[in-house]
């Protein structure tokens, strides 16, 4: 037993050498930095509320991903496959809620002098990623590009799953920042902060009408 553990392990760690990473890093992280909803929804919430205050948006965001790429590199996607009426729903009903963030950020009125905004919540990160379907797509193109075989294992799906969500984590902590940034710029400029409202939102509600149209 002792030897066929050492052996499994030795496969596991040539499949994990086996992969192409910087193909993966240059793959990876342009998707990762790219103005999707979660990049976008970060943003709105550095400029709004910083980058501390935005941290339990985050972790909502990227844990999910990070349970939703274990699920789909163990096979989740190709059960959820069989059923297309249900993936097609799923996109729907994802492209409307991002939708509906994105008119929320548009609609959004300006709080009065010295009030704190309300920072997005965790369980927003969740609903948010949940939404986001288009994920779902961008993690099958990855287990299917990059494991180095049908029989790759579980140690695989980790590697690349924890490899993504570090990347996710940074481009999300980098969009903070660069909401964060506005912040003292907006803070005494009701105006641009209409502006920075209608723009996200704009964004949002654009990138949710290409979801849906590009699974129509």
């Amino acid at each position: 037993d002792v030897e066929r553990s050492r052996g499994l392990g030795d496969v596991y760690k040539r499949q994990i050498h086996d992969i192409n990473w910087p193909l993966w890093l240059s793959t990876m992280l342009p998707m990762a930095l790219s103005a999707g909803p979660g990049n976008l929804m970060v943003a709105s919430s550095g400029a709004r509320s910083g980058v501390r205050r935005s941290l339990r948006f985050i972790c909502g965001l990227d844990l999910t991903y990070l349970l939703l790429a274990l699920l789909v590199g163990l096979g989740l996607y190709h059960s959820l496959a069989a059923y297309p009426g249900l993936l097609w729903g799923l996109r729907i009903a994802g492209s409307l809620y991002i939708f509906w963030l994105g008119l929320r950020l548009l609609l959004r009125p300006l709080r009065k002098p010295g009030e704190q905004s309300e920072a997005l919540q965790f369980r927003d990160g969740v609903m948010l990623q949940l939404g986001n379907v288009q994920g779902l797509v961008m993690l099958l193109v990855m287990f299917s590009t990059f494991s180095p075989g049908a029989d790759a294992g579980t140690a695989v799906v980790l590697a690349l799953s924890a490899a993504l969500i570090a990347v996710n984590l940074f481009g999300h902590l980098l969009w903070a920042s660069l909401g964060s940034s506005l912040q003292r710029l907006m803070r005494d400029r009701p105006r641009l902060l209409l502006a920075q409202n209608a723009l996200f939102g704009l964004l949002l509600m654009a990138v949710a009408g290409w979801l849906l149209l590009r699974g129509a």
